[in-house]
């Protein structure tokens, strides 16, 4: 478990995952409402050189996509009818050359491939929040610790 007292926690967990991730990867974001979701979203396309002011919550649009240096398509899985809902938005061919960002995972789970998601589920604490992070089943979990050393 990681925590994430304040946003410069959470800035630099999201730089240690843009470093880690890999085109073809999804990140799987879980946790409550206001358990920053979102806000790891908008810090890790910042780190993928991308702009963060674009970055928004895609609960109503379902689908939003960010220009950065991997292109990151950011779906909200919470108001899909369903896994196949996923599949309906055409998310497989649209992360296939950049990252995949699904908040609310659990609820299409079933259909994503195991061999290409991170997983990361954010909870609120008494200092703020944490993340526990897990990692593809053919990835180390070395990049925690390695992740922006020269």
């Amino acid at each position: 478990m990681i925590a994430l007292p304040d946003l410069d926690a959470t800035r630099q967990l999201a730089e240690r995952l843009a470093a880690a991730l890999e085109p073809g990867d999804i990140l799987c974001l879980d946790g409550p409402l206001g358990a920053g979701k979102t806000t790891l979203v908008r810090f890790l396309v910042a780190a993928l050189a991308g702009d963060p002011a674009q970055v928004a919550s895609p609960t109503f649009t379902l689908l939003h996509r960010y220009a950065a240096r991997l292109p990151v398509i950011h779906v909200d899985a919470y108001r899909l009818q369903g896994p196949a809902g996923l599949a309906g938005l055409g998310f497989d061919e649209l992360a296939e050359e950049g990252i995949g960002i699904i908040e609310w995972s659990e609820r299409v789970a079933s259909v994503l491939d195991p061999a290409r998601c991170w997983g990361v589920a954010m909870a609120h604490a008494n200092t703020g929040r944490t993340a526990t992070v897990t990692t593809p089943p053919n990835r180390s979990g070395k990049w925690l610790h390695d992740a922006g050393r020269g």
